[in-house]
């Protein structure tokens, strides 16, 4: 090979390269002007968007009012005798069930509000255990040794029914 084709050939990459470089350039500028020109009306159009929004929202709270100033003013002027008769009905079922549960409410003689407050935990305690007979007597374990030991594994499930008797150690 001479020279002179080393030259051409040296001058033809060099033109392929402008040329590639050339085509990116316009390629990158022509994608970056049709963004610009899309994202200037993308915010023309929320703009009308969002007074469209506006004005349905104004529409909405004015029916709203409007509606709500109708059932005012029904229920000012015009009480039906039936709906009348039904809420004085309602209103003495009330209050013969307050009546009622004021005076079904049992009374302890044994137990006053000073001897409740004042209940030691051994008491309460010992009332437990004669309440419950069961728990007192029963097979459960107090607690389950569940730490991590070597070799093979313990299962740490409670006994059923002795789910709030018995405890779990970690």
């Amino acid at each position: 090979m001479s020279n002179q084709e080393k030259k051409n050939q040296a001058d033809a990459e060099e033109k392929k390269r402008f040329f590639l470089k050339a085509g990116v350039w316009i390629v990158s500028i022509l994608i970056l002007s049709i963004w610009l020109f899309t994202l200037a009306h993308s915010f023309n159009n929320t703009g009308s968007l969002s007074q469209t929004i506006d004005a349905d929202a104004a529409a909405w709270q004015a029916d709203l009012n409007q509606t709500i100033n109708l059932i005012r003013n029904g229920m000012d002027t015009n009480v039906p005798a039936g709906s009348q008769e039904f809420l004085e009905k309602m209103n003495a079922n009330l209050e013969e069930k307050a009546v009622v549960t004021e005076t079904s409410i049992p009374e302890n003689k044994n137990l006053t509000d000073k001897t409740v407050a004042t209940m030691t935990p051994e008491q309460l305690l010992s009332d437990l255990q004669q309440r419950l007979p069961e728990l007192a007597s029963s097979s459960c374990p107090e607690f389950i040794d569940c730490m991590p030991t070597i070799g093979e594994a313990q299962p740490c499930v409670i006994p059923p029914g002795c789910e709030n008797i018995t405890q779990i150690a970690y």
